[in-house]
């Protein structure tokens, strides 16, 4: 009786061990990259866009379509890590750009506070969310989504864009 309990729970403790090893092993391979925060433009410009965002190779190809986009013109631009977002105001820009994955099924957890926290500012809010079925959104949020497909980054720019001109001007 007393070695099929200790066989179970060897047996448990190993299942918990490859469970434990396989979220790991997930978190490092799908888990998104920081991102170096950067401004591009004076603060003195009239208009100001923030941009949060996560790093990866899809995400990077948008956020440098859009800096690309404004950067000769009179827009100051702030682009901050996802994580950085509490820090973001709608009293110092004009629209804050929020680009973020789906994790674990659900959006980061920074992401859903700042978007709760700034529902009625939803006008002034652009939200781009990606996963892996590219349908997921947060309920509620007029929001873009997509798969993390890089030949579709210049779409997504373009749509992202052309609701900040529809802000900004």
């Amino acid at each position: 009786m007393k070695s099929k309990f200790r066989n179970r729970l060897i047996f448990l403790g190993i299942l918990a061990l490859l469970l434990a090893i396989f979220a790991m092993w997930y978190r490092a391979t799908y888990s998104m990259e920081e991102v170096a925060a950067y401004r591009v433009n004076s603060e003195e410009m009239p208009a100001k866009i923030a941009i949060a965002t996560q790093g990866s190779s899809f995400k990077d190809a948008i956020v440098t379509n859009i800096v690309n986009h404004y950067k000769k013109d009179s827009v100051y631009i702030n682009v901050v890590d996802i994580a950085d977002i509490a820090s973001l105001s709608f009293d110092n820009y004009n629209a804050i750009v929020v680009i973020h994955t789906w994790e674990y099924g659900n959006p980061p957890e920074a992401v859903s506070t700042f978007i709760e926290t700034h529902k009625s500012q939803g006008s002034r809010l652009i939200v781009m969310a990606t996963s892996g079925q590219g349908t997921n959104k947060i309920e509620g949020v007029d929001a873009l989504s997509g798969e993390s497909i890089l030949e579709n980054a210049g779409d997504y720019s373009d749509a992202i864009i052309e609701r900040i001109e529809k802000i900004i001007q």
